[in-house]
């Protein structure tokens, strides 16, 4: 079962807390053993029912303190929990990874624009010749659907995570204010684009405080999507920390 660091947790037990206590408890160790050889090489008497207490006790502090340090061991983890059970909600603005196959852009756009959004929307696509033609035909299709929002091509020399972390960055840190948005009213959408585009969306989203969503549906025997069965899911993610030891969560 995943446990919840809060902030009593960290205080009263967590991992610093623990190195502190064992810390200062090795500092009275290491004094009370200290003034005990002081004493036997100042030429003190020395009985053991005087030596015997702080030996004991220095003993059992040792003990609290390597307990104490085992229990730093303990590695915190960072977690998600994912909530793919909702509808996305209406957003004016939305990212897009653009590809050939441009279907399931159009269904998240109507969705958005039937929300009262959908009025921006950034395409993030190779600067290539084909997908320069294949951006016309969206435009057209777009025209024909009756769907009006702005669009903002992003062109990529790159088809890796860094030049998509840094294009989705820049679209949710500046471009979007520069049309009157907040990152806020802006939502990435995974559905398409390569592996490499994909990753490098969803962490320039995480960094930036952003939304994500996909476009969800069901197939037939043939891997075809069902015609009415699309839905645009959001992607509702919710970090915590856990500690774990030997592998095992507590």
């Amino acid at each position: 079962m995943n446990r919840r660091l809060g902030f009593w947790a960290v205080f009263l037990g967590g991992p610093a807390s623990g190195l502190m206590g064992a810390f200062a408890l090795g500092v009275l160790v290491i004094s009370l053993l200290s003034s005990l050889c002081y004493d036997l090489l100042a030429g003190a008497v020395v009985e053991w029912r005087t030596v015997l207490p702080p030996l004991l006790v220095s003993v059992v502090m040792t003990g609290v303190a390597y307990g104490l340090y085992r229990r730093t061991q303990r590695r915190v983890a960072v977690n998600v929990a994912v909530d793919e059970s909702r509808r996305a909600p209406a957003r004016a603005g939305l990212i897009w990874l653009f590809g050939p196959n441009y279907a399931h852009l159009l269904t998240a756009l109507r969705h958005h624009q039937q929300g009262g959004g959908g009025t921006h929307c950034w395409l993030v696509l190779q600067d290539s010749p084909a997908l320069h033609e294949a951006f016309q035909q969206c435009t057209a299709a777009l025209v024909a659907a009756e769907l009006t929002p702005r669009l903002y091509p992003v062109y990529l020399q790159r088809l890796d995570v860094q030049a998509a972390y840094r294009a989705v960055r820049e679209i949710l840190e500046r471009e979007a204010g520069e049309v009157g948005l907040t990152a806020d009213e802006v939502i990435a959408d995974i559905t398409s684009g390569t592996k490499p585009l994909t990753a490098g969306m969803v962490l320039a989203a995480l960094t930036c405080g952003g939304t994500l969503e996909y476009v969800q549906s069901r197939r037939d025997a043939q891997g075809h999507v069902i015609e009415g069965t699309q839905q645009v899911v959001l992607l509702d993610m919710d970090f915590y920390l856990t500690t774990t030891q030997n592998g095992t969560e507590d």
